[in-house]
């Protein structure tokens, strides 16, 4: 007779762990990455201002030197693994 592949639960934890583990290494090798680059928003904020509006600040700065060609555009993680 021939035993099933998930017979005992250890085989069934070990194969989910990896399968976990593979999951999250292929979630975390397609995030986007961006180059250096130096920006600057180009306006003083206030202490009082929000983390939203700082956000905002910085992600046009990085739009702007984006289209200026100061910056290059993001890119999947694996490609710096990659060459």
């Amino acid at each position: 007779m021939i035993n099933p592949f998930f017979h005992t639960p250890r085989r069934r934890f070990i194969t989910l762990a990896m399968l976990a583990a593979v999951v999250a290494f292929g979630w975390y090798a397609v995030q986007p990455v961006y180059p250096r680059c130096a920006i600057g928003s180009g306006a003083i904020m206030s202490a009082g201002t929000s983390a939203e509006e700082m956000e905002a600040a910085g992600r046009q700065a990085y739009e702007d030197a984006l289209a200026d060609g100061a910056c290059g555009p993001s890119h999947a993680r694996f490609r710096d693994w990659i060459g």
